[in-house]
């Protein structure tokens, strides 16, 4: 049996930590959307962090353009065409076995996003797509939940933490999703490893720091790997945001 205050030890002696943070960390459950750069560097940080349950959801498998950021994955993998969540799910416990993983290999869509967010404390978001995330806004607002947004593009990227009925939402930041082709893509301008390792890292120090107890990040978090440059810039709630701006 593994000594908890051994295995913790350094992150316990964290202020405003502890001995409680940590069982607050084990009695905590995060979903998070998507299992790529984002997802590989969350799940394995909150795994060894402490975390207790996991749930990780994603349809796709992995491929040799992968592995230059999504470090979760091996050459083996992509070579046996395991789902991602599946990969997850055999991997995370090796780092610590007291977690408990809930991989589910699908797509998240209206029809059971609600169900994958009711019964967890809070989500993170490692998807590459608006849609996606459009739902996670909202499925989180009906639920009261804490989710945190998080994308990479090249050398940059950028994360939001939301608390429904107190921050702005993803709709506040971006009312209406972008139109088809307007948007930057990895297809089209890349993507360096680091940056998703970033953007994956603060987020989940959001989850940690939301499980805990601590005070979330306010405004969006930019950054920009290459240049080094970090910014916080202010997000003002929209008071006719059809997502949030009946929850005041």
């Amino acid at each position: 049996m593994v000594n908890i205050n051994e295995r913790y030890a350094k992150q316990m002696l964290l202020k405003d930590f502890g001995p409680e943070g940590q069982k607050k960390l084990a009695g905590g459950s995060v979903l998070i959307v998507g299992c790529g750069a984002l997802g590989s560097i969350q799940s394995q940080l909150l795994v060894r962090a402490g975390v207790g349950r996991l749930r990780i959801v994603d349809r796709d498998v992995p491929e040799i353009g992968n592995l230059h950021r999504q470090i979760l994955f091996d050459e083996a993998d992509v070579e046996a065409g395991t789902p991602k969540a599946e990969v997850a799910g055999r991997k995370l416990p090796g780092a610590n076995s007291s977690a408990v993983i809930d991989a589910r290999v699908l797509e998240v869509t209206a029809s059971n996003i609600d169900d994958l967010v009711a019964d967890v404390d809070l989500v993170l978001d490692a998807t590459d797509n608006f849609e996606t995330r459009y739902l996670i806004n909202d499925a989180c607002i009906r639920h009261d939940k804490p989710w945190v947004y998080g994308g990479v593009i090249a050398t940059s990227g950028m994360s939001m933490t939301i608390i429904p009925g107190k921050s702005p939402c993803l709709r506040c930041l971006f009312p209406e999703p972008p139109a088809p082709g307007t948007m930057p893509s990895m297809e089209t301008e890349g993507v360096l490893g680091t940056a998703p390792v970033i953007v994956g890292a603060l987020e989940a120090t959001e989850a940690i720091k939301l499980l805990v107890g601590g005070k979330p990040r306010e405004g969006l978090m930019t950054i920009d790997v290459w240049t080094g440059s970090f910014q916080a810039v202010p997000v003002i709630r929209d008071e006719n945001c059809p997502a949030c701006g009946q929850t005041r």
